[in-house]
């Protein structure tokens, strides 16, 4: 989910283990500040993301050790577009 609220890209443990990475090998030394509290966070990097027809190589990203519903798209990376907001649709241009 596109997050302009978010600092950073936020993955679940559940979509970091879809990715391939071993969510019981991390260490999770980072804390976030979230609408439920502080938890804590691990980085990551990760090899390439796609947003449409734009790919993106090494983008750091943190999993979160809280439960979540789904990763988050945060600023970090939103900001490398132009950012549109159209009643209820959120337009992103690069």
């Amino acid at each position: 989910m596109a997050d302009t609220g978010a600092t950073s890209v936020v993955l679940s443990q559940a979509d970091a283990e879809k990715l391939g990475i071993d969510i019981d090998g991390l260490a999770y030394g980072g804390e976030a500040r979230t609408a439920n509290g502080i938890v804590r966070t691990s980085r990551v990097r990760l090899s390439d993301v796609t947003l449409g027809p734009i790919t993106d190589n090494r983008l750091d990203a943190w999993v979160n050790e809280g439960p979540m519903d789904g990763s988050l798209l945060g600023m970090d990376y939103l900001r490398r577009y132009r950012i549109e907001i159209d009643g209820d649709k959120m337009i992103l241009t690069r």
